[in-house]
């Protein structure tokens, strides 16, 4: 097993390889009994080892172009395909961004529109609440208490209120992020 010291030492040792292999005519690796990587410029005289002859590289041969000069030796339909995936994804996110603002502004004006229904509501309970003529019957041993019309006009009323609060509960919590 091969520690990561050794490793590294040898992975040191190709990268100054590769940096200097333009310079150098002809490199060899050299793997001994043992596993032993060597990398020399003179390969041994009488040797049991396995012996490998590194080509020259060229020295542009690990260049990356730049985004440029890539871009500029793209065949014309490949930039146009590229332009059209650019386009179509600007008009995507502009239209993605169109639709948010319209979500917004639907639920700005149902939440404008559930808060006048409850005032609405709370407005019109506290009317229901003042009892008008005929809205309390008299008892035969006297006082007086509420007609059954009396009450279930109050209980349609705070049903009203209560689901008007419901709905407006409702739409604050839908709110588009």
């Amino acid at each position: 097993m091969i520690s990561k010291a050794v490793l590294s030492k040898q992975l040191v040792a190709m990268m100054v390889l590769a940096v200097t292999a333009a310079a150098i005519a002809d490199v060899y690796r050299i793997v001994d009994a043992d596993g032993n990587v060597t990398f020399t410029d003179q390969p041994p005289a009488n040797s049991s080892d396995s012996i490998e002859t590194i080509a020259d590289t060229d020295p542009q041969q690990n260049v990356t172009p730049s985004p440029k000069s890539l871009a500029e030796n793209q065949p014309e339909w490949l930039k146009e395909a590229q332009e059209k995936r650019d386009q179509a994804a600007k008009t995507q996110h502009r239209e993605q961004q169109l639709q948010q603002q319209q979500k917004k502004k639907d639920w700005k004006r149902a939440l404008k529109a559930a808060k006048a229904a409850v005032s609405e509501a709370e407005l019109m309970l506290e009317i229901g609440r003042e009892p008008s003529y005929g809205d309390f019957v008299g008892n035969a041993g006297g006082g007086a208490r509420p007609s059954s019309d009396y009450l279930n006009r109050l209980n349609l009323l705070e049903k009203n209120y209560a689901d008007a609060k419901r709905h407006l509960l409702k739409i604050q919590r839908s709110k588009p992020k």
